[in-house]
């Protein structure tokens, strides 16, 4: 009897300690605390800064890499005159595309990108925060933005404008933009998505660390889709400065440069004639 007592406590100690341990490795997981006795240090930040230069990351291909071109693997739910406007487009790029010398996108007479397509193409952006505004200039065609934190409205019946109208502010750690005014004949993105003059956008920037920064954007275009849609979320990589992405280039869209490369390369591997 004494022997089975004795065996019992022993057990209950057993599974006392193995429990402490499990609570005490949950911990330091949660603190950061890595394998034996050593404290891995978590990088410093601030979550309301954002400044640094940022790369779009998952996009299967590097700098300029074309693989990230939509804001979501699910097609938007779009009204009649949305769906015509989307037949309108013919990209080279996505489930609809056609060869680039028979594409219209606007892109391919050198026009700007524009801020849509521009957040989720593969150059690095850079923050810049100031007291009043965050500005965020992009490699991609060598363009700033500026997003106004005074506290205003957006204006009624701003626009157009290629990068838009935007109003930000910060809703506990979440940096929140609106964005109206916004040129429609630009796309969505590089499938040939449209929106028209009455899309109000939102941003929510999240930084979840130093090194990563989360975006999830709504849209709101009555007119082109039956309801608001959310994106895909979209996470950035902080690029420090010294390694190779951790600098903007000169990215600038020439109308010469684009009509000889559509004059010599693009159209004649797509046996246009078409400039």
């Amino acid at each position: 009897m004494r022997n089975r007592v004795i065996g019992s406590l022993a057990a209950s100690v057993l599974a006392m300690m193995v429990f402490s341990s499990m609570q005490l490795a949950q911990a330091g997981q949660r603190r950061g605390v890595g394998t034996g006795n050593a404290a891995v240090p978590v990088p410093p930040h601030d979550p309301h800064d954002l400044s640094g230069v940022w790369l779009l990351s998952g996009n299967g291909g590097g700098r300029g890499s074309t693989a990230v071109n939509q804001w979501s693997t699910q097609a938007p739910p779009m009204t009649p005159e949305g769906l015509a406007k989307m037949k309108a487009n013919q990209p080279a790029l996505g489930p609809r595309a056609i060869v680039p010398a028979k594409a219209n996108d606007p892109l391919g007479e050198a026009n700007p990108p524009g801020l849509l397509r521009t957040l989720i193409y593969s150059r690095p952006l850079r923050f810049v925060q100031l007291p009043d505004q965050l500005i965020q200039v992009f490699e991609w065609a060598n363009h700033w933005r500026q997003i106004w934190t005074d506290d205003r409205k957006l204006p009624e019946g701003t626009g157009p404008f290629w990068y838009g109208y935007s109003v930000g502010k910060w809703e506990g750690d979440t940096f929140v933009v609106e964005t109206a005014g916004l040129d429609s004949r630009e796309w969505l993105d590089g499938w040939g998505n449209p929106f028209s003059d009455d899309l109000r956008v939102e941003e929510r920037w999240r930084r979840l660390d130093r090194d990563n920064l989360e975006l999830t954007v709504k849209f709101d275009d009555p007119k082109t889709y039956t309801k608001p849609w959310v994106s895909d979320k979209k996470m950035f990589r902080l690029q420090p400065k010294g390694t190779p992405n951790g600098e903007l280039l000169e990215v600038i869209f020439a109308p010469m440069d684009e009509n000889s490369f559509n004059e010599n390369i693009r159209n004649p591997a797509g046996g246009a004639t078409r400039k």
